[in-house]
C-alpha cells in the first residue's frame, strides 16, 4: 500500500487577493484487488474485497475547482476559515449524486459552498468493477479554506 499526500493552493492575485484556498488530497494506491480512490488524510483504507478494480478517480485538478473568487465573501468578512471533510457519492456514468460533510469546518458557509462547488465543477472518472463495468463509488477528500495575508512586493 503507497500513500501520498499533497495540497494545491490557489493564490488570489491583484484586487481582492489575501485569498489561499488549499486542496487537501491524499491518494491512497491499492495493492492488488483492492480499489483506488482518493481519501482523507484521517480516513481508512477501503476493505480488501470491495468488487472494484479501479476506484473513483477525478478528471483534472480537484483544485481548480474552487477558484479564488469561490470563497464566499461573507465568510471572508468574517475572517471564517477552516477544513471540511467531505465525502462524495459518485453514479456509474461519473456524475456526483450526494456531497455529504464528514467534519465540518466550523462554518456552515464554507461546507455549504464546499459542496457546491464540488456538485458544480467536480468532474470524475466512474469507479469499474473486476470485468471493467462502470460502478458507482464515492471519493473522499478535504478543502481546507485559508485567509492569507497579501504579500508586499519591494
Amino acid at each position: 500500500m503507497r500513500r501520498v499526500e499533497g495540497k494545491t493552493t490557489i493564490q488570489a492575485a491583484g484586487r481582492g487577493a489575501g485569498i489561499a484556498l488549499t486542496m487537501l488530497i491524499a491518494i491512497t494506491g491499492p495493492a492488488l484487488g483492492q480499489s483506488r480512490k482518493a481519501v482523507a488524510p484521517a480516513a481508512l483504507a477501503a476493505p480488501a474485497d470491495t468488487g472494484l478494480a479501479v476506484g473513483v478517480k477525478p478528471i483534472g485538478n480537484p483544485g481548480d475547482w474552487f477558484p479564488p473568487e469561490s470563497y464566499p465573501a461573507e465568510a471572508k468578512a468574517a475572517s471564517e476559515e477552516g477544513r471540511t471533510e467531505f465525502s462524495l457519492d459518485i453514479d456509474a456514468a461519473g456524475r456526483i449524486t450526494g456531497c455529504n460533510i464528514v467534519q465540518s469546518s466550523g462554518s456552515d458557509l464554507l461546507d455549504s459552498t464546499t459542496c457546491s462547488q464540488l456538485i458544480g465543477n467536480g468532474r470524475f472518472k466512474p469507479a469499474l468493477d473486476r470485468n471493467g463495468k462502470p460502478m458507482p463509488g464515492s471519493w473522499t477528500s478535504a478543502m481546507r479554506w485559508e485567509l492569507a495575508e497579501a504579500k508586499t512586493q519591494e
